[in-house]
């Protein structure tokens, strides 16, 4: 709303005498109060208002500017600042009077904090849950492995050593006959073992380990589509070595690295082959 039609700047008013635009006499003005538009002078130099009106709401003026200012808050980060003065820049929530520009740069340094600190805790959870995993995979396979009968086989780790298995006595002392007997172990362990190009160790370096020849073993998975080289293998073990037990077997599978086929193994069930 505007008093003058000549004079645009709403801290002026038009003056008969000089017939110019000037500016609202700062005598007039008190804190807590503000300019009307046009000192609340007519072009015609009659007055259509006060010269001044008291600051709205949230707004403050000391008596030294031309018109109100906003009140800082901080009601916007979830601190009441009640009912602020409105002649002196206050938050009125800290119990005295604080500089805008202070109390905004601690605000951003107080959220640059939290959010600093929620980083870090995300961060320490992604941590401990990667670590509680590792832990858990670790332990399944150094742990027990038993069946609901308490049979089965463990695995550990020694000084640092590649794999080695570990057998109950009842199974690693058993003919390596057992293994062939178990129809349910030894397809598991032929459809671990026998498939090649994995990166992993199989049935080829098992026949190497037990000092067949290569050309044994190339002969062995030509004929794959007929018959399990694993199964020839270990038929072929049992005959040229008939001291061999379970234990040996393990032995050979925890020097691959493949510990879980020796898993598979403690699936035999030793009260079948024992007296």
């Amino acid at each position: 709303m505007s008093y003058s039609d000549v004079c645009t700047d709403l801290q002026t008013f038009y003056n008969l005498h000089t017939k110019q635009c000037v500016s609202c006499d700062m005598t007039w003005i008190k804190p807590g109060y503000e300019f009307v538009p046009n000192c609340g002078y007519a072009d015609n130099g009659g007055r259509r208002d006060s010269h001044t009106q008291k600051c709205a709401d949230n707004y403050w003026n000391d008596g030294k500017k031309w018109e109100m200012s906003n009140v800082f808050g901080l009601s916007d980060w979830g601190t009441n600042c009640g009912q602020c003065n409105a002649t002196v820049d206050t938050c009125c929530g800290f119990g005295e009077n604080v500089d805008p520009t202070r109390v905004s740069s601690t605000v951003d340094n107080r959220m640059e904090i939290r959010v600093t600190i929620i980083v870090l805790l995300a961060c320490l959870m992604v941590g401990a849950l990667t670590y509680f995993i590792y832990k858990r995979k670790k332990k399944s396979f150094q742990g027990l492995i038993a069946d609901g009968n308490g049979n089965g086989a463990f695995l550990s780790q020694r000084d640092g050593q590649e794999w080695k298995a570990v057998l109950i006595p009842q199974v690693s002392a058993a003919p390596l006959r057992m293994v062939l007997d178990d129809l349910d172990v030894l397809e598991e362990l032929i459809i671990l073992l026998d498939p090649e190009g994995h990166g992993v160790k199989c049935t080829r370096h098992l026949a190497s380990y037990c000092s067949f020849p290569s050309t044994w073993i190339n002969y062995t998975y030509s004929m794959r589509d007929s018959k399990s080289p694993l199964k020839t293998l270990l038929e072929g073990v049992t005959t040229k070595y008939p001291e061999w037990t379970v234990g040996d077997l393990a032995r050979l599978l925890g020097e691959m690295g493949r510990t879980d086929a020796i898993v598979v193994l403690a699936k035999l069930r030793p009260s079948v082959h024992t007296v």
